[in-house]
Formats: structure tokens, sequence, C-alpha cells
């Protein structure tokens, strides 16, 4: 029996879980990375300060290139990094985020406003979820 290389692909694919097809806008809310990295690359393009809060959330995620691009972002976004290293012992990186952590309550409690890039229809930063408000 002679099997197609479509019907080999489409198996793959069916066992894969299309992860790599995602049809998703970017979305930092996402539990799938292919949504959820490109949200954070926007945020980190356009310095979105809004976004920091569900960055900071993602530097404690079980996916290091999650981590990656949750520190990637905020050293683009703020310039600080507090020592988080995405590939350290999960107890160094559990210390770093609560610096991170500390440092946004004091950010909000001084009443530094978060500034977000002016979003305009169809524009691709407008696919980035922001959360509840």
């Amino acid at each position: 029996m002679r099997v197609s290389k479509y019907a080999v692909l489409a198996v793959a694919l069916l066992l894969t879980g299309c992860g790599f097809l995602s049809l998703g806008r970017p979305d930092l809310a996402s539990d799938d990375p292919a949504l959820k990295i490109p949200a954070m690359k926007l945020a980190a393009l356009h310095h979105d300060q809004t976004a920091i809060p569900m960055l900071i959330k993602s530097l404690s995620s079980q996916d290091s290139a999650i981590r990656f691009y949750a520190i990637y972002a905020l050293r683009k976004i703020t310039g600080h990094q507090f020592g988080f290293i995405y590939y350290a012992s999960k107890t160094r990186r559990s210390a770093a985020t609560a610096r991170w952590k500390k440092w946004y309550t004091a950010r909000r409690s001084a009443g530094i406003e978060l500034r977000g890039r002016k979003v305009v229809q169809g524009d691709p930063v407008s696919a980035i979820s922001r959360g509840a408000p």
C-alpha cells in the first residue's frame, strides 16, 4: 500500500496539534505561545507600558520561550531587568519576578501613569490584549 505524502502531512498535523498553523491574532493573554510571543514583540516594539502587568505575569511561565520574550519586552519597555534570567532556576526566577512585582506596585502607588501607543483600527498592535481594566 502506497501512502501519499499529503496523508502523512495531515496525520503529522493532527498529532502535533497544528501549533505552527495558529490562525489567531497576537494576544498577550493567550496560553498559545504562537499568539502570545508576537504580542510581546509588538509591545516591545511600541514600548507599550500597558503591557507590563501581563509581561510580568509571563515571567512565571513554564515555557522558556515565553519567559525569554517577556523579559526581552520588559527590558525594551522599561530599561530594567532586575536580575531576571529566563533560563535560571525556578528559585532565582521567582526572586527576580518578586522584584519586578515590587517595582510595578511602587510605580502604581506613586501614581505613575502607564502609557500605551495610540491604537487605530486595523493597526497590528491593536490585537494586543489589554486584559481586564
